[in-house]
């Protein structure tokens, strides 16, 4: 891991220096956001029967707001930052226990590409969610069936201490990303890197992408990875894809293994109206435990279907409407990662359980 960290640093160092100066630099900020929130009613949310009401932040698109801006450096190179914050709609609160908690970077673009130094996406991110039936854009919505398991299939997508570069040519893109361990006496501890391809021309998009994350504590390693593929026809683009996880755990045995694949169909039924269903299949093996307990509880192997549908009608080109419903039926040991993810505590003496939700909201853009 020395050798990437060095390259990364010498990019860093000598980029800058390619640059000519401009003699009239032009530059602009733009301030963008997303508020979007929703009342949710989730039956059996505990998996002791228990239903829940709520007002949800964030319901189809994280609510956010954040400033972007360039500045041109001449020789067709520009200065660009980001800067994002997440917030709650339901109670005001800024999330990630940062101010700008979503995004916060700065870097350099031309036509060698861009590369970029901060709090980022990483590919996994950037392209596995492209191919979420559900996600059309907007992004991800409270109750994605991505997040069965635990959320565990885009955990920690946003890395500190990052190095991102992202290279465009025809229908071909690529990123490449790196995030310091910075953790004194070792390269690998804390460290994650990661990249992705995505093809785009006509109606046709493939993407690949992994990201492999050390934690800062010793040996374990996780490996994330997607494939999917999108395809448009008329009004209507259908979806496929699959995302998988390892943990390897070499020092409390066998590795645990997670998988879900999925597919579905987004169709523009008028200007204003777009609708869109998906069905999941979730499936883990191996070591596999609970996520949140200070003594991790043996859950074993499971599997679990899931079926969503989302309404969104455009009440202009900045507001809209939705609807969602969805249906997630786990099995085994996955049903004590669905409980303890949803409802706090894990179940492990029920072998199956189901939980039905129904979401409506409003989403401002601006």
């Amino acid at each position: 891991m020395n050798r990437p960290a060095g390259l990364w640093l010498l990019a860093g160092t000598l980029l800058p220096a390619a640059f000519p100066c401009a003699a009239q630099a032009q530059s602009n900020v733009t301030l963008y956001g997303v508020v979007s929130t929703a009342v949710r009613y989730t039956s059996n949310l505990d998996g002791r029967h228990h239903d829940q009401a709520e007002l949800v932040a964030s319901g189809i698109g994280g609510s956010r707001w954040g400033l972007k801006g360039s500045e041109d450096l001449g020789g067709g190179n520009q200065a660009v930052f980001l800067l994002e914050n997440g917030f709650g709609t339901d109670d005001g609160k800024t999330a990630y226990n940062a101010l700008f908690g979503r995004q916060a970077y700065v870097g350099v673009s031309g036509d060698w590409g861009a590369l970029t130094f901060g709090r980022q996406y990483n590919a996994l991110n950037n392209i596995g969610w492209a191919f979420d039936p559900l996600d059309q854009s907007w992004g991800n919505f409270w109750s994605d069936p991505l997040y069965t398991g635990g959320d565990i299939f885009f955990q920690g997508y946003r890395v500190n201490n990052s190095v991102v570069y992202k290279k465009t040519v025809g229908p071909v893109s690529v990123q490449l990303d790196y995030g310091f361990g910075e953790r004194a006496g070792s390269m690998a501890r804390g460290a994650t890197f990661g990249g992705g391809v995505m093809f785009q021309q006509g109606p046709l998009a493939l993407g690949v992408a992994y990201d492999q994350q050390r934690p800062g504590t010793g040996a374990n390693t996780l490996h994330n990875y997607s494939v999917g593929a999108s395809y448009v026809f008329g009004k209507a683009t259908g979806y496929l894809g699959y995302m998988g996880r390892r943990e390897d755990r070499r020092e409390t045995g066998p590795d645990a293994r997670f998988g879900i694949a999925f597919v579905g169909l987004g169709y523009q039924l008028t200007p204003a109206l777009h609708l869109s269903g998906a069905y999941y299949r979730y499936k883990q093996s191996g070591n596999v435990t609970t996520q949140f307990q200070a003594t991790p509880i043996p859950l074993g192997s499971g599997n679990a279907d899931a079926v969503s549908a989302v309404a969104d009608y455009a009440l202009s080109k900045r507001t809209s409407l939705f609807l969602e419903a969805d249906a997630t039926f786990a099995r085994g040991g996955t049903v004590g990662r669905e409980t303890e993810y949803w409802g706090g505590t894990p179940v492990t003496d029920v072998r199956s359980t189901t939980r039905v939700g129904v979401m409506a909201g409003v989403r401002h853009l601006f």
